[in-house]
């Protein structure tokens, strides 16, 4: 199953998990895991896929202007968060079911990521 779309086959040995139509779209699902913030207020990212510089360098301007609520999804394990991206532009947010009560709690912590430098990682 197509980690982008959740509805075709994916493609063998492709390296994003993704299915035709979202390989040649430029679709990609990227995953990170929350964790208790700083001082236990709130999450801050722990773990994920992408890197943080890219994380800001790409993301920083979209997930301020995201204003959209994330949808939840029960393929995600504990305190995990999907960005899902079309070659440079953010489409929306999948968080883990845990997480549908918090979800703009969720949203801050992916914006105080981007915020950071790399220094602070």
């Amino acid at each position: 199953m197509c980690r982008v779309c959740l509805k075709r086959p994916e493609i063998p040995d492709e390296r994003h998990g993704r299915c035709e139509q979202c390989a040649k779209a430029g679709r990609v699902a990227y995953r990170l895991r929350l964790g208790p913030g700083r001082g236990g207020v709130g999450y801050a990212v722990k773990a994920g896929e992408l890197a943080p510089r890219l994380l800001r360098q790409r993301f920083r301007e979209q997930l301020e202007k995201y204003s959209g609520q994330p949808a939840v999804r029960p393929h995600l394990g504990l305190h995990e968060v999907e960005l899902i991206a079309a070659k440079d532009r953010l489409e929306t947010l999948r968080i883990a079911g845990d997480l549908k009560d918090h979800a703009a709690d969720a949203v801050a912590a992916l914006r105080a990521a981007a915020e950071r430098t790399d220094a602070a990682w």
